[in-house]
């Protein structure tokens, strides 16, 4: 018996990654959350339906590194946390030869230490902005797996210019995603993925304060193992400035350049299966930041459980 392994795109801009010394400001960020896709990135999952419940999403920095990727100012120890839920519709209709599928994902509760604009805050904990995928198509080829899809990021979180307690960006973010999962023997038990992603940004309310675009890479390479039900390999994620930040009422922003940060770890995903059943998958995932620049340097971890709506019925081996 095989099980089909996959990824759940994540999307929802669920946690703020900023830098972590005495107030003063910073480069900004875009609401996508980084290294959540890993392994199969580029893969959609069969027509169903499915929960996501919870992610958990942590991280945690002590490191500031400017331009030259020397360290910035005085560390301290800074951990972001949220803890998100969402939906998953992969249907059977096709467009463009490809099934359509859409998501929403929201955050049920996060406790940012770290704001877009300022650094060492702690608003506390609140609701954060959310995610939605109107669109993402899968295609599924012989020894090749693709995705597109047009994210929509909410301004549904706290925000009021100028405020100290924000947990939310006060924007409207813009992403467009496409990737492959390449199978690297013929039954497909090695693989590699990448997905890219290009975010575009508004203005933030009531100001003209405006985050830069940016681009971010995430994948990985792995192999399924117990007949399909283990999955495991190496994660990575990448993510730098394409645009300036603007920032409004500020001459200058302290950490000059685009922001850029590469981390790798491992990633380890087990479906949930009892008597020919299967129920749900589990994903961990952690990744080290080995290389910053104008940005904070530290380590994300993520734990995802995904629920079958419906358990399926698992063909006989």
């Amino acid at each position: 018996m095989r099980i089909s392994s996959w990824r759940i795109l994540a999307v929802a801009g669920v946690l703020v990654l900023g830098a972590g010394v005495p107030p003063a400001h910073a480069q900004l960020n875009t609401q996508h959350v980084k290294g959540t896709a890993g392994l199969k990135a580029g893969s959609q999952p069969p027509p169903h339906s499915y929960v996501i419940l919870p992610l958990l999403y942590v991280y945690s920095t002590d490191t500031v590194k400017d331009g030259r990727g020397d360290p910035f100012g005085v560390s301290a120890d800074l951990t972001s946390v949220a803890f998100a839920a969402g939906y998953v519709r992969v249907t059977t209709k096709k467009i463009l030869g490809g099934f359509y599928s859409y998501q929403i994902l929201a955050p049920i509760f996060v406790n940012n230490r770290i704001q877009g604009t300022e650094i060492d805050q702690n608003p506390g904990a609140g609701i954060s902005d959310s995610g939605v995928t109107p669109i993402n198509l899968g295609w599924h080829f012989t020894r090749a797996d693709a995705v597109a899809a047009y994210n929509i990021f909410v301004p549904t979180g706290r925000y009021n210019h100028g405020a100290s307690n924000n947990t939310g960006y006060g924007m409207w973010g813009h992403e467009l995603a496409a990737g492959t999962t390449v199978y690297l023997n013929a039954t497909k038990k090695f693989h590699a993925a990448t997905l890219a992603s290009v975010d575009f940004q508004s203005k933030k309310e009531d100001s003209d304060t405006k985050v830069g675009n940016a681009v971010n890479l995430e994948g990985g390479v792995g192999g399924d193992f117990l007949k399909g039900g283990l999955t495991a390999g190496l994660a990575y994620y990448a993510s730098f400035k394409l645009t300036d930040d603007v920032v409004d009422g500020i001459p200058g922003i302290l950490l000059r350049g685009k922001n850029k940060s590469f981390a790798l770890g491992p990633e380890v995903s087990l479906a949930i299966a009892r008597k020919g059943v299967l129920y749900g998958f589990l994903k961990f995932n952690y990744e080290w930041e080995t290389y910053a620049r104008t940005t904070t340097q530290g380590s994300e971890f993520n734990v995802t459980f995904t629920l079958v709506a419906k358990p399926i019925k698992l063909p006989a081996p």
